[in-house]
């Protein structure tokens, strides 16, 4: 049944034009039968009058085509109708001055006694409108431009101005178009017909758009294009200036003006409305279901919700198994590691293992984002890290921290995450019997803090590259840096959100406030001082939101160097 309304309505579109058409043509069979007794019943003062009418009904009808594609430029940004209204309004002002100096009217800056200076007036207005019509007809359909459009105000008033100004006061400049007692010139004659050339050429290439298109719209430019060819051959036939052709010419631009100001009327003011009345039937329509809508949308919601909790409550307790904390001890070290979600699954990872009888491994990162993606991010790169040191453990590069994650740049950049994904860590290795520990930064932006047995603290060295895709740019080399530890040192290790925990007022609790806990409780164990940082971060924060996943390890070196039973 749609597609029937369709196609009678695309029907009806040829049938107007094929009727316009019509129209036109019969119209010189009409004239030409009449051409006699015009003469005798149209005198000079009522050509003039009659004249005048249709002129500035022209020339009202181009500015209403000017203002309706000028004031709806800023909302649409349309190329066609910006150029259309700029096109008739340069029409419309060298219409408006053909009529004051036409021939019989009062002096208009000069007497009025000729015929040419309206004539070649008249001539340039239609050059412009064809020429402007065929240009249009070639612009791509919704082109959009972002040109000031003042531009397309400016620009025509001072081309109409020049173009006045040469025809009344160098007049010589441009072949006369018109000869008292001899009538129109062959150059006149010939520019009419270029004029008619370049309608026609318009109207093809629009009248092809639209059996493409089906767009209505097109239609009416096609029949006001129609009307200007039959109006230019009329102008071409008439032999005075008050003749029944010329008159005929005036009556078809009249009529054409009118087609060309609904297309443009239509395209711009009436479909955007139309649209809106449509979008508005629809929405009384969902409005008139709408507590039934929400009843069930909010059900559906609830259910979801539940579902969602559950899942997220399961892959919780996944990601706290896999990051539970502990306080592994290897024969000379003691680790402490806290691990705290500012939602209820967080992209913050971590891990602490032994790499061989001398050498404690482990690393902490953040991944970008927060929630679902970071967790799943978080736990499949858990899992690949531990994976690719496991393989380098054969070749003893896991105790070389720079190589491993130069071995993660490499695998990431093989994986298929987008370009906005990247991680920041730290992989460090520690020799229980050197006390030595080798240390390699991915972007991780806190740098470690290293706490002196006396207390002091101060900030560690560390730099590197994140881990992303952008290994055509960066090949993945890292650096190491070592660190000889004393008995009773200790360092720690964490993610942004540690620092970067903010109080209700956006206050940050910041690496300063931190250094001066750990130094005023130094003497406390590791396990003490790692509850002593999450409570006093908490209660910094208060009751805001925790913005990011809080992660950090302490490492504390004791008295003793470690002995070959590490594993035992």
């Amino acid at each position: 049944m749609k597609d029937t309304i369709k196609k009678f309505s695309h029907n009806k579109d040829y049938v107007l034009l094929f009727v316009s058409i019509l129209v036109c043509f019969l119209g010189f069979g009409v004239v030409s039968i009449f051409e006699g007794q015009f003469s005798r019943v149209m005198g000079i003062a009522s050509y003039l009058a009659w004249h005048n009418l249709f002129e500035f009904a022209s020339v009202l009808v181009s500015l209403a085509v000017f203002l309706v594609a000028y004031f709806t430029y800023n909302q649409t940004r349309d190329l066609r109708s910006i150029f259309i209204g700029s096109i008739f309004l340069t029409v419309g002002i060298l219409d408006a001055l053909h009529t004051l100096s036409y021939k019989g009217m009062p002096a208009f800056f000069i007497e009025n006694y000729e015929a040419n200076r309206a004539t070649t007036l008249w001539i340039i207005s239609r050059l412009i409108a064809s020429s402007g019509s065929l240009a249009i007809a070639f612009m791509p359909q919704g082109a959009r431009v972002s040109t000031k459009r003042r531009l397309f105000l400016i620009i025509p008033v001072l081309f109409s101005i020049i173009v006045f100004f040469i025809t009344t006061y160098y007049p010589q400049i441009i072949p006369p178009m018109f000869v008292e007692g001899s009538g129109l010139t062959r150059f006149k004659i010939l520019m009419e017909y270029l004029v008619v050339f370049l309608f026609f050429m318009a109207f093809l290439k629009i009248f092809h758009e639209y059996k493409e298109t089906k767009n209505r719209i097109l239609i009416y430019i096609c029949i006001f294009l129609a009307m200007s060819i039959f109006s230019e051959l009329a102008f071409v036939l008439y032999l005075s200036v008050y003749d029944i052709y010329n008159y005929l010419g005036h009556i078809y631009k009249f009529v054409a003006s009118f087609f060309i100001f609904k297309a443009i009327f239509i395209k711009d003011v009436q479909q955007p409305y139309h649209k809106l009345y449509k979008a508005k039937q629809k929405i009384g329509e969902y409005a008139a279901n709408l507590d039934k809508v929400i009843q069930d949308r909010t059900y559906e919601l609830t259910e979801l919700n539940e579902k969602l909790l559950k899942d997220l409550e399961y892959a919780r307790n996944i990601q706290k198994a896999i990051f539970t904390p502990r306080a592994p001890s290897f024969g000379g070290v003691v680790f402490e590691a806290k691990y705290c979600t500012a939602e209820r699954v967080g992209g913050d990872f971590y891990n602490i293992f032994r790499l061989d009888k001398e050498n404690v491994g482990f690393y902490i990162g953040d991944v970008s984002g927060h929630g679902v993606p970071a967790a799943m991010l978080a736990v499949f790169l858990n899992q690949t890290i531990k994976t690719l040191i496991e393989m380098e453990a054969n070749s003893l590069d896991a105790t070389d921290p720079s190589k491993v994650l130069g071995s993660i740049y490499k695998t990431f950049n093989d994986t298929n995450f987008s370009e906005d994904v990247y991680i920041v860590m730290l992989y460090a290795v520690y020799n229980t019997k050197t006390r030595n520990i080798k240390y390699s930064s991915a972007g991780l932006n806190v740098h470690p803090i290293l706490m002196r047995a006396a207390g002091k603290t101060e900030e560690i060295e560390m730099g590197g590259f994140p881990i992303c895709k952008f290994i055509e740019y960066f090949d993945g080399e890292y650096k190491n840096y070592n660190l000889n530890l004393r008995p009773g040192e200790r360092l720690v290790f964490s993610t942004d959100g540690l620092v970067e925990a903010q109080d209700f007022e956006k206050n940050f609790f910041g690496s300063g406030r931190l250094r001066g806990m750990l130094e005023e409780n130094h003497s406390k164990s590791p396990k003490e001082l790692a509850d002593l940082i999450m409570d006093t971060v908490f209660n910094f924060v208060g009751n805001s939101i925790l913005k990011d996943d809080i992660t950090f390890i302490i490492m504390d070196v004791s008295g003793e160097k470690g002995q070959s039973n590490i594993f035992g």
